[in-house]
């Protein structure tokens, strides 16, 4: 491990995921550090922010390289690794999910937004374009998305709709950076096979059809 940047957590089969941009690596373990495995390791270049959707069995992270910034998503356990976004980014900071809305929000410190667009990377669209001088970390709790922004030294939140019930809700923070807000008792496991007795698995589970028990002792590190 050389610069862990984002972080998430599968809460249905407590997996910690992590962005590396020391190592160029998206990694996975469990909760108490066990099993830990490198899930994704080629074509990364600078990975900043991760989020998942457990229930999907979906990852979702940004890549700020400045020769190929992207946004991507792959099942859980790095397999079918799919682009999503590409054009018209630059330095993809903070991102977050609506679960509810099947969504993903992002940020991009140089091109000054805040977007949205299916999870699929279909139907893309501006949510706040003004007064946003250097994103960084974003996340979404209930109807609004909260953002760090490094100029401003603030904590700002707004409509995740419209942009619009925008407020600032704390100012003045030096070296503001990542974000996460959890809305409590709200998490939904039943329909995921993680949910129980680790899915089965004596080590990682991953919620897929098939194949979810992880086993492959030459990509974990003990």
């Amino acid at each position: 491990m050389a610069n862990p940047d984002g972080i998430a957590i599968d809460w249905i089969a407590r997996n910690l995921y992590w962005t590396d941009t020391g190592t160029d690596r998206i990694e996975v373990a469990r909760l108490d550090g066990k099993y830990r495995r490198v899930l994704v390791n080629e074509d990364l270049f600078e990975p900043r922010a991760i989020a998942l959707a457990p229930e999907h069995g979906w990852m979702f992270w940004t890549d700020w390289s400045e020769k190929r910034p992207k946004i991507e998503r792959s099942n859980l356990d790095g397999s079918e690794r799919i682009l999503l976004i590409t054009k018209d980014i630059v330095w993809p900071n903070g991102i977050a999910l609506d679960l509810e809305r099947n969504k993903i929000y992002w940020c991009d410190a140089k091109t000054d937004k805040i977007e949205v667009s299916n999870m699929d990377g279909t139907d893309r669209r501006e949510v706040i374009t003004d007064n946003l001088p250097h994103l960084f970390g974003l996340t979404l709790l209930g109807d609004y998305l909260y953002w760090t922004d490094w100029q401003r030294r603030s904590i700002d939140r707004a409509h995740k709709f419209t942009g619009g019930e925008r407020e600032v809700i704390v100012d003045q923070v030096p070296n503001v950076m990542g974000i996460k807000a959890i809305h409590l008792g709200k998490m939904n496991a039943s329909n995921s096979p993680c949910a129980r007795d680790n899915g089965g698995c004596s080590h990682l589970c991953f919620n897929r059809p098939n194949n979810r028990c992880i086993l492959n002792y030459s990509n974990i590190f003990l």
